[in-house]
């Protein structure tokens, strides 16, 4: 990677942001204290838990394999996946990344899903441009997949150490333009708007069925952790487990409830734990 790449710059710029929350700057808002947590709250299980695939075995040892969609096939290259061992359907992932997830139903979907992951593959440094430390440390591979069918709704529970401060639901993916709304763990709508790049709606939809055992599901995965957002959907009328995401945006969310998401957000800042990875001993200064 060249040092004078864009990417590598606006990892300076991120690196200059956390050594402030690392020097004793207060977090305020939501997007500050997910900074504050990736300086000062490092952990090797982040390492675990941000592979999308060795996350599986921290899930299935905390609370059963229940949750668990099914794996086929886990290859170091796309190359390497076979065919003749997978399902008519099924969805491919990229371990090591977010958004490189693709639904195979054809030979022309399988194409398309390869082109774009031997691209995913390529990238050593996901996370650089917001300093995600974690993802540095994961060793790039490809998994297949049980794939839900149906609409799909996601629901993210923002979680502090087993307790749950609200729950993120985004629906109406499949019309292109997803929708986002915020509740308490009642399902009763907050009235606020995290992400900028979802439509804001107040009311939420119906909490699903197995409501209860999923908030207790988020609320067991969490624990441990000052902070992650468990990542939860309903497929064939149980809970499924998506991912766990410690920084979302890396704390980069644009709506003017940032500083309300922040107050919900209730971790203890009056202690920190040793660095992992050290971002400044690699970083000029100045």
């Amino acid at each position: 990677m060249r040092k004078t790449s864009r990417r590598y710059r606006r990892y300076i710029n991120a690196v200059e942001q956390l050594r402030l929350f690392h020097e004793g700057k207060e977090p305020v808002g939501y997007n500050d204290k997910i900074k504050w947590l990736l300086v000062n709250d490092q952990m090797p299980e982040h390492v675990i838990c941000c592979d999308k695939f060795l996350c599986r075995a921290y899930v299935a040892n905390n609370v059963g394999e229940n949750s668990l969609r099914k794996i086929y096939h886990v290859a170091e290259t796309v190359n390497e996946i076979r065919l003749d061992l997978l399902p008519n359907a099924f969805v491919i992932k990229a371990n090591h990344d977010s958004g490189s997830v693709y639904r195979v139903t054809d030979r022309r979907s399988w194409r398309r899903a390869k082109k774009k992951l031997r691209k995913s593959l390529k990238n050593k440094f996901y996370g650089l441009r917001g300093a995600e430390w974690a993802y540095w440390y994961i060793r790039p591979r490809v998994f297949a997949e049980e794939m839900m069918t149906g609409p799909i709704v996601d629901y993210k529970f923002h979680c502090c150490d087993g307790n749950i401060c609200w729950v993120q639901i985004i629906h109406d993916r499949d019309s292109g333009h997803p929708r986002e709304v915020n509740v308490d763990e009642d399902n009763s709508p907050l009235g606020l708007h995290l992400d900028q790049n979802f439509i804001f709606e107040v009311e939420p939809p119906d909490a699903p069925a197995p409501w209860e055992e999923m908030k207790e599901l988020a609320k067991s995965l969490s624990r441990g952790f000052k902070y992650v957002r468990v990542d939860l959907y309903v497929y064939q009328g149980e809970p499924s487990f998506g991912e766990l995401t410690f920084w979302p945006r890396a704390g980069d969310y644009h709506t003017a409830d940032n500083l309300e998401f922040g107050n919900l957000l209730n971790i203890d800042t009056s202690w920190r734990r040793p660095i992992v990875h050290d971002f400044f001993a690699h970083v000029p200064i100045g």
